[in-house]
């Protein structure tokens, strides 16, 4: 997966507190426990691979970093890879 956003805890609680639920609604639907979404939303542990894609579809949020879009301006258009000559103008 791709990196977790820095304000991931924010973003939890934000999203579960503006769908109405308590810490213990949203981990029974989620099949986790309270206390794992008590820790995420306090930043003390990362969201598991599984746990944040469960989080991302209950509440329609991205917990990641950025749009993902990043690495697509560095494909090459026919599909080889793009090297840093190909990138780089040379000043002669």
């Amino acid at each position: 997966m791709d990196e977790v956003a820095t304000d991931y805890d924010e973003r939890i609680r934000e999203a579960r507190e503006q769908d109405s639920l308590s810490q213990e609604d949203l981990a029974a639907e989620l099949n986790e426990k309270a206390s794992l979404i008590r820790k995420l939303e306090r930043g003390d542990v990362l969201p598991s691979d599984g746990v944040q894609q469960k989080l991302e579809r209950r509440l329609d949020i991205s917990l990641v970093e950025g749009g993902g879009d990043s690495d697509t301006e560095w494909e090459g258009g026919d599909g080889t890879t793009t090297t840093l000559g190909d990138v780089v103008k040379r000043k002669d």
